[in-house]
């Protein structure tokens, strides 16, 4: 049975707006910046400079876990890089609301992988102090309460565990912890067409190229190499399938699509410049023998595809389809 040891979390921040703010309409960059700047302010145990250069305590350092972990010198794969996927994934709000006033709420999810799950303490005390440094676009943001945390189950199912509270400031629990089975259990039934419907902007790249032409035998690919990635580095387990065959079955399935390019630039404040970044949104359809490509399709669902994760992107749902959207 693949992906025994592979697990993670999803959690839901609520907060309660304290100080009229303002927000980008794609708010993922808002999000992750601070989200960064205020785990590294808190969390860090070395020097500045120490972290400039490379993290002294990668094993020790909370944000070196989070946003820089390390490659392993004699690890078999991304061997020569120099960090790791990030083990979390962020779900800023998709609202195009840009103005908000005292007492207007909003959420945001982020999903922690493997051994980032140990890091919640960390993760909802960095989450509390944003609130309270401020959230939005910078010279516009506002004070915030986090009121609570909530842990969430599959999806398509209503179960939550609220695990933090603003009245007790106390983390109850580490919440449900995820599993593929779960994952299984809670995805829609499919035959043999399949809609994804991309939610957010999927930066995937063929042959070194950032594209919208999306085959099956690429999402396929680029869902192997990520959970794969996932897995191996913060679940301490290799994915035990014949991906060159997995690869190979999925150029018989045919798509049909419905997407269109985003550009998304983000302004880095570390590099002081507009970072371009972009990626596709719509939908695809997927006609052919799905079975054995679904456990990565559903795992997907929660892990995002493509690059810039942490910023949100690449999230997509999906929907049984019939014959009729793919004609």
């Amino acid at each position: 049975m693949m992906l025994q040891n592979f697990r993670f979390a999803r959690y839901r921040f609520t907060y309660t707006v304290q100080e009229p703010l303002k927000m980008p309409q794609h708010k993922g960059n808002a999000f992750r910046s601070r989200f960064g700047y205020i785990l590294h302010y808190i969390a860090c145990i070395g020097s500045e400079r120490q972290c400039e250069n490379r993290c002294q305590f990668p094993e020790r350092c909370v944000y070196s876990q989070c946003f820089e972990t390390p490659v392993p010198d004699d690890s078999p794969m991304l061997r020569g890089q120099p960090y790791a996927p990030h083990p979390f994934i962020l779900q800023p709000p998709r609202t195009g609301q840009s103005d908000y006033a005292p007492d207007d709420t909003f959420t945001c999810n982020i999903t922690l992988i493997g051994e980032a799950i140990n890091l919640l303490p960390w993760i909802v005390l960095t989450f509390q102090e944003m609130g309270k440094r401020r959230i939005g676009l910078r010279g516009k943001r506002g004070q915030c309460q986090l009121d609570k945390v909530e842990s969430l189950s599959a999806h398509r199912q209503d179960h939550t565990q609220t695990i933090f509270t603003a009245a007790t400031e106390m983390l109850t629990d580490e919440g449900l912890i995820l599993r593929l089975d779960d994952v299984m259990q809670a995805a829609p039934h499919v035959t043999d067409t399949i809609e994804l419907a991309f939610l957010t902007p999927t930066s995937i790249k063929v042959n070194g190229k950032w594209t919208s032409q999306l085959t099956f035998e690429n999402l396929i690919r680029n869902l192997l190499r990520r959970i794969r990635f996932l897995s191996y580095f913060h679940c301490g387990e290799d994915l035990d399938v014949d991906a060159p065959a997995i690869i190979k079955a999925a150029g018989s399935v045919t798509h049909h699509l419905h997407l269109n390019w985003l550009r998304r630039d983000r302004y880095s404040y570390r590099a002081e410049k507009s970072v371009p970044m972009g990626g596709f949104t719509g939908k695809a359809y997927f006609k052919g023998a799905l079975e054995p490509f679904l456990p990565f399709i559903y795992l997907g669902e929660y892990l995002h595809i493509g690059h810039h994760t942490a910023f949100g992107f690449g999230q997509y749902r999906l929907t049984a389809s019939c014959e009729n959207d793919l004609k």
